[in-house]
């Protein structure tokens, strides 16, 4: 069972750029519907998952997922990390940029759940979220807001509060939480952050220090931040830049949104600014138990 730390013993790790941000009042966690639980997944598994790649991303996603069946699973973005941090250059893994299955949404936090009520946050989900197959068809046929699906209002909420409309439950953590080195997480969860924060890291090459202690390369990687730096070796350019890209300079967080991120196959690294009209390329991965 993953250990939530109290806000109060981490509080003094928070962070924004130019100087730590002024205190703020204690609130709690919105409860998730059941403990969160380690994934049953090892990387080995990840490795030898099987890629479905369409020009059409929700025909892709929906591929990958029916030959997860149940009990497997889509990989995520920590969990492809870990992977190519341990696979060999001439891994498939390493050959082509893909899509993983985790998203990125931006909204109101209009109960102050997590941070200042009435502010805005980026909320990222692994391991799948609001944006199924059937969703983005539909972010489609309604038409994307800068290359992200527009969600309703009741979507983004219910992402607040650890649950999709369809009643799926999942744990959420803040940024500090993980930045405090929390472990042990499931395949599916969310790591929340105020959105100034993600709005104002540097989108670009970063060298290894910049990088690793990047806060949105943090919450991208929650779940494999062990494996980060090993990821960071194997991808980074001759100079020792590796890349994290995002959108979110210009985008106003008053209408909700998101759209799903991609894993570079060079230094280009973490890619948040492609269109959710875009190729897709997955992982699916079948439930191999563990080795006793």
């Amino acid at each position: 069972m993953t250990r939530i730390i109290p806000r109060e013993l981490i509080k003094h790790l928070e962070w924004t750029l130019g100087q730590a941000p002024p205190a703020q009042p204690t609130v709690s966690l919105p409860p998730a519907a059941a403990p969160a639980q380690t994934s049953l997944f090892t990387i080995d598994n990840v490795l030898n998952g099987t890629p479905f790649y369409d020009t059409s991303m929700p025909t892709a996603l929906r591929q990958a997922i029916a030959y997860a069946g149940s009990s497997g699973i889509v990989a995520n973005m920590p969990e492809l990390i870990a992977a190519k941090a341990k696979a060999g250059k001439s891994h498939a893994f390493w050959q082509d940029c893909y899509t993983v299955h985790t998203e990125e949404n931006i909204g109101i936090d209009k109960k102050g759940a997590f941070y200042t009520r009435g502010k805005p946050v980026l909320v990222v989900m692994h391991g799948g979220g609001i944006l199924t197959p059937d969703r983005i068809q539909q972010a489609y046929d309604e038409g994307l807001l800068n290359g992200s699906a527009k969600y309703q209002e009741a979507e983004f909420a219910a992402l607040l509060e650890g649950k999709l409309l369809d009643g799926t439950s999942f744990p959420l953590y803040r940024l500090e939480e993980v930045q405090a080195g929390l472990s042990g997480l499931p395949h599916q969860f969310g790591v929340v952050m105020p959105y100034k924060i993600a709005q104002e890291t540097k989108s670009g090459y970063h060298q290894k220090k910049a990088f690793l202690e990047n806060p949105q390369v943090i919450v991208r990687a929650a779940g494999s931040l062990d494996q980060l730096e090993a990821f960071y070796e194997r991808a980074k350019a001759p100079d020792g830049d590796l890349g994290n890209y995002h959108s979110f300079k210009d985008r106003d967080a008053a209408i909700s949104q998101g759209r799903l991120l991609f894993l570079s196959n060079n230094f280009s690294g973490l890619l948040g600014y492609y269109s959710l009209n875009d190729i897709g390329r997955f992982v699916g991965v079948e439930r191999r138990r563990r080795s006793s």
